[in-house]
């Protein structure tokens, strides 16, 4: 299993999250190389400067509402700022953006300068040579402030591929007039989660959202559920499978009863990473992370949403699963030069714009010590402090296994929940499968 988070103490923050991540296999340089943005600069960024031709970025991501604000605001910024650069932002739904427009931009050679790429797709981008290395334009002294383990999340081959920029936790989020009224306590085991989601369950409302479709997001809400007992996908090293286990198989039948008893939809209106399913009171519970506070106050504040750490199997030990999307360059780019210099303006710079992302337009848990620092009054408030107190210390870094694992895990998850065969075939079926798709890319 990959290793926890310990020891939060807001107020300590240089100690805190000192965790090694357990699918990882690149180690972060951690001196770093002493460079600042713009020091020993190629050819292309010094024909870039002093009046020449103005260098066109485009910058893709998939933010709405807030996020989106806070973005179009970081490019107006930047470009008012730097007079050899326009950037060009553009926002997709975030479904579109993963599953189709970014991969088939890159397929036709017209991927963007500058994107942001989940966990659960880093390896497959980083494979295929569409992430530029980073070490040289951190400013300096700033890769000390970046948590070592962020770091070496976004490390391959000693190459920083990727800017970690936010960290989120999983949580069970809940309406609590409708538990009330129905006379269901808030969940703690995985009994009383499947007891409560049942009698939670109306023609009108979902007792408990779990994301119904395949791709990286899936896997994610998923992951927990084997930590908890101890199991893992693959071993420490990531070059063997141990997906065929009796902790594996429990934790496919338990998610899949959801789907197959139509406790948990498998048609959502919305994405399953949206907190309207219950502030539209369409869903008494939801697994869903940090993101989904600020808007359940603010958009949904007439609504009484609460959260509550994820609910654990018998003798099971507390897991949640800790992601978080990163800004990554397009190697290919012309101006990748350029490109990596905004995304260290942007959150390697100044801890006020990455304060304000974490703390103000959305929350999460800066990768930066400073950034924590400054903003550890806010860790502390309302539902944030159930994250801070009660759930931080048992976070496990999302992995960065590679898509052909991916896809053997959601494919197993698939079986089981439309019922096509039990968590102890599709364990065993998978197991096979994934070692097959690791000797083909260990070879």
């Amino acid at each position: 299993m990959g290793k926890r988070w310990k020891g939060l103490t807001i107020g300590a923050v240089a100690a805190m999250m000192l965790f090694q991540v357990g699918c990882g296999n690149g180690n972060s340089n951690g001196n770093g190389n002493g460079n600042a943005a713009g020091k020993n600069d190629s050819p292309a960024q010094t024909a870039s400067g002093g009046g020449g031709k103005k260098v066109k970025l485009k910058f893709w991501d998939f933010h709405t509402e807030k996020e989106e604000e806070f973005f179009k605001g970081l490019v107006d910024e930047y470009n008012k700022t730097h007079d050899n650069v326009e950037i060009e932002y553009s926002t997709f739904n975030q479904a579109d953006y993963t599953t189709t427009k970014l991969p088939t931009a890159f397929a036709s050679g017209d991927g963007p300068d500058i994107y942001m790429i989940s966990p659960g797709d880093f390896m497959k981008f980083a494979k295929s040579g569409l992430m530029a290395d980073l070490n040289p334009y951190f400013p300096e002294g700033a890769k000390e402030d970046f948590l070592p383990a962020s770091l070496d999340a976004v490390t391959v081959d000693g190459k920083v591929m990727a800017l970690p920029f936010e960290l989120e936790l999983l949580g069970l989020y809940y309406n609590q007039d409708m538990l009330s009224n129905a006379g269901v306590e808030v969940p703690k085991t995985w009994d009383e989660l499947y007891t409560a989601a049942k009698k939670l369950t109306t023609d009108k409302v979902a007792g408990l959202i779990l994301p119904p479709d395949k791709g990286p997001y899936f896997n994610f809400i998923w992951y927990p559920f084997l930590w908890q007992q101890g199991g893992n996908v693959l071993n420490a090293e990531g070059t063997e499978s141990t997906f065929n286990s009796p902790e594996t198989a429990k934790a496919l039948d338990f998610w899949g009863r959801f789907f197959r008893e139509g406790i948990s939809p498998t048609k959502l209106q919305q994405g399953p990473w949206e907190i309207d399913h219950l502030g539209k009171k369409t869903a008494a519970m939801q697994i869903v992370g940090t993101w989904a506070i600020n808007r359940a106050e603010e958009v949904f504040g007439d609504v009484p949403i609460n959260v509550a750490p994820l609910p654990l199997p018998d003798g099971g030990t507390a897991a949640t699963d800790a992601g978080g999307w990163k800004f990554a360059v397009n190697a290919k780019s012309e101006n990748a030069d350029e490109a990596a210099k905004f995304i260290m303006w942007a959150f390697a710079e100044d801890p006020q714009r990455a304060l304000e992302w974490c703390t103000q337009v959305k929350f999460a848990y800066s990768p930066r010590k400073s950034v924590v620092e400054q903003g550890k009054d806010i860790y502390s408030k309302g539902m944030r402090k159930v994250f801070t107190e009660q759930i931080y210390d048992s976070a496990i870094p999302e992995p960065r296994y590679p898509s052909e694992v991916l896809d053997v895990v959601g494919d197993a998850m698939q079986q089981v929940m439309f019922g096509k065969t039990d968590g102890t075939q599709a364990a065993k079926d998978a197991d096979g499968k994934i070692n097959e798709a690791l000797k083909k890319i260990n070879k």
